[in-house]
Formats: C-alpha cells, structure tokens, sequence
C-alpha cells in the first residue's frame, strides 16, 4: 500500500463514469485506420481483424486497436526482448507487443484456457512475426512465479483480485527501465467510487495501482484511453 503521506482523496462518489468520450474514441479511431499500419507486418492487420471480429462474435473481451496500438509504441519504445504475457486470452495484445517489439523477441505468454492458447498458436502462425513465443496454461501468477528474471516488459491483462499480487511479482522480476503495463486500470470508472460501495475487484484494482504509484522504484501514471492503462517504468 502507498506510504502514509498520501492519502487519496476521491472528489465524487458516483459510478456513472464515462472514461473516454465515445467520439474521442471514434476520431482516434477514424485516423489510425486512415494512417494505416506503418510498420507493422504486412500479414498483421488482416489477422487483429480477424481477432476483433472472433472477439465480438464470442463476446469475448480484448485490449482492442487503440489500446493495442499503445502496447506496440511502448514495447517498442523500451526495446523489449523479454516479455511476459498474464492472461493473454487467444493472443490479441500479444500480436500488438510481438509487432512493437520486433524480431529477436521472446515472449511467454500465459492463459488459463488451452483452446485460448490453442488459438492464440494459429493467429501468431498466420501473423508471421519472427518473434519466439512460449505458450503456456496455467495460473499467470504462479507461472511468473517461477520463472527467472529479469523482463523487458510485462503486461497484464488476468483476473483483477490477482491484481496486486501479480503487480508485487513484475516489478520484482523487471529490469531497471523495465515496463509494467496493465488493462483494465480503471475498471469501467468504478475505482472512483467510495470505499463502501466497491466491489473486491474494484477495491483489488484501486489497491494495485495505489502501491505501484507509491513504490519508490517505479513512476507509474494511467493513460485512460478505454478502461485504463497503466504504465509504470522501473528506475536504475
């Protein structure tokens, strides 16, 4: 939790809360698609719409373009080559930090299901990325639990009561300069609520980003496109 001298102090109790105006979104949106895909492998937009549209046919949630695009700046950005991927459901974001990242990267990417990793195998197949990906099923949690540090970049995207303690867990397995990055860091507005009208979710969400804004080894800030993302760089 967050040192004594911070104390949160929430300026309203409702949960009706609009994170990004829809038509923000859309004009985001509307210019990416209108700037194309510069850079990113020529297989690799036809197989995110693929995802996008097996997403909405199995009312499956993703990170979705605007947020995908973002994981694919900073993974670039931080010239990750170690990437850990918690909960990458059937490999969606994964593609994004794959592409960001760029050949010469390995990344474990983790999911509770075995057909969700069964089809995050067939996508990355099709994508044709000269990235090493190492599959496995399981709890995220133990999984990073056991294996050795250090990561460029870690995302993570699994169940939100496990969002504290996966948080603890990166940040001690990042290198310096290192990058955590979670979805869902708003969790649809709702951390803004009073404490006695949240949810364990929401209580477990708002907890996690509290001690990563707390801890002296990081500086952590949320972008809130979508449901909020938080980034945070490990310092020297």
């Amino acid at each position: 939790m967050p040192s004594d001298r911070y104390t949160l102090r929430l300026v309203s109790s409702r949960n009706d809360v609009t994170i990004t105006d829809p038509r923000v979104e859309d004009y985001t949106l509307v210019i990416a698609r209108m700037g194309g895909n510069q850079g990113l492998p020529e297989c690799v937009p036809d197989v995110l719409a693929d995802m996008e549209q097996l997403s909405e046919r199995l009312s499956f949630p993703i990170a979705g373009p605007l947020i995908g695009r973002t994981l694919c700046l900073f993974a670039g950005l931080g010239a990750a080559k170690r990437i850990f991927d918690a909960g990458c459901g059937f490999g969606y974001a994964t593609t994004w930090i794959a592409a960001g990242a760029g050949p010469g990267a390995n990344i474990v990417a983790v999911d509770q299901s075995e057909e969700h990793i069964a089809r995050a195998r067939e996508f990355h197949r099709r994508c044709e990325l000269s990235v090493d990906f190492d599959y496995r099923t399981g709890d995220a949690v133990e999984v990073l639990r056991a294996e050795p540090g250090p990561f460029d970049f870690i995302y993570n995207d699994i169940n939100k009561a496990s969002y504290p303690e996966m948080a603890e867990l990166a940040v001690s397995k990042l290198r310096p300069g290192g990058i955590y990055v979670a979805d869902n860091a708003l969790w649809y507005g709702k951390v803004v609520s009073g404490t006695t009208t949240r949810d364990a979710w929401t209580a477990a969400v708002d907890q996690h980003n509290q001690w990563l804004f707390g801890h002296k080894q990081l500086f952590a800030t949320i972008v809130d496109q979508r449901d909020g993302l938080l980034l945070a760089v490990k310092r020297s």
